[in-house]
């Protein structure tokens, strides 16, 4: 199996994991991820038609000069792949708002940790989590998984919450 195509467009395409995505753009890099594995199980064969899907719905909808609105782009990008009977991706997002929000996570974690005059050793245990772990998940260095965020979140008698993102203006 290949694992990633260039192809004749900019976009590079490469598998993260059997449900993750990871397309390099020159100016940007996205995730694209999906409910199952079907969509990397179809390419094991060396079947390349997924990657080239992948890149030129890439390149036109988020590289070219009129591409459209991030949501459209969105929905064109899985359009295509709905058309080329491949799973619709369940998320697109940038790698960058990825790795903002995971050092944004740990800063709260870190602060609330302070507020209440926790060191990070006691944290980690009252978690059952290695303090090592709790040093990179606090840097923004850890991706940290729905089971341990709540379990610090439940140390530090707080909740996990998911809200609204407050547009820029």
């Amino acid at each position: 199996m290949r694992d990633e195509i260039h192809g004749s467009w900019p976009a590079k395409v490469s598998f993260i994991n059997q449900f993750k995505v990871r397309i390099e753009l020159p100016d940007n890099v996205y995730v694209a991820g999906f409910p199952s594995n079907i969509n990397y199980l179809s390419t094991i064969n060396g079947d390349d038609h997924f990657f080239r899907l992948m890149a030129a719905s890439f390149t036109s909808n988020f590289y070219t000069a009129n591409r459209p609105d991030f949501s459209t782009a969105v929905k064109n990008v899985n359009i295509e792949l709905y058309r080329n009977e491949y799973e619709m991706a369940s998320f697109i997002t940038s790698e960058q708002d990825i790795n903002g929000e995971r050092v944004r996570i740990g800063a709260r974690i870190k602060e609330l940790r302070q507020k209440q005059k926790i060191d990070a050793k006691t944290l980690a245990v009252r978690a059952g989590i290695d303090a090592s772990n709790l040093s990179r998940i606090e840097q923004g260095h850890y991706s940290v998984g729905f089971d341990i965020l709540s379990k610090i979140a439940y140390a530090l008698n707080a909740s996990v919450e998911i809200v609204e993102k407050k547009e820029d203006k």
